[in-house]
């Protein structure tokens, strides 16, 4: 789950994203040749990898180390490209337009819907925890890329008005 989603630097996302992903992949893969340990890799990615824009190909990039140290140690790895997660802890201004639409609106404060047509993809916080917890359990899975459900459709538009709604 670590990473970069806002630097101030675009140069950010290679290094919070890529670069940390190549550390935890080596770590991983040193650690299979000297003890012969196979750790499981778990990661988040973002459904930005499809995109053109730098956190997004950081993202993508990422994704191909891991499917590279799974290749190379015959074990798991498993990929969540996340949609926009939504739920307690997000951060207004940040990391969540539903949470920034919420605190906006609470304070009458504006809010701006560039295309009110455009729809979000949408998972809860509790659902992305509990997806990962329950893919540890499992003893062996081979590498691929895991969805968190349910997930919710919704446009922009019609998300400020279920949020405008509750004023």
């Amino acid at each position: 789950l670590a990473g970069e989603n806002r630097p101030e630097d675009d140069a950010a996302f290679v290094e919070g994203n890529t670069l940390l992903t190549q550390v935890l992949c080596d770590a991983i893969r040193a650690e299979f040749v000297k003890n012969g340990r196979k750790i499981r890799l778990i990661f988040a990615s973002s459904t930005q990898a499809t995109l053109d824009n730098p956190y997004g190909a950081s993202k993508l990039q990422a994704e191909v180390l891991v499917q590279d140290l799974a290749s190379d140690i015959g074990d798991a790895a498993l990929i969540f490209r996340l949609p926009g997660v939504f739920g307690k802890w997000c951060r207004p201004n940040y990391n969540s337009v539903v949470a920034t639409f919420c605190y906006n609106i609470a304070r009458d404060l504006p809010i701006h819907v560039s295309d009110p047509s455009y729809t979000l993809k949408l998972v809860y916080i509790d659902d992305v925890v509990n997806e990962m917890i329950d893919i540890i359990s499992v003893a062996s899975v081979d590498l691929h890329e895991c969805r968190v459900e349910p997930e919710y459709a919704i446009t922009l538009g019609e998300l400020a008005d279920a949020i405008y709604s509750f004023r």
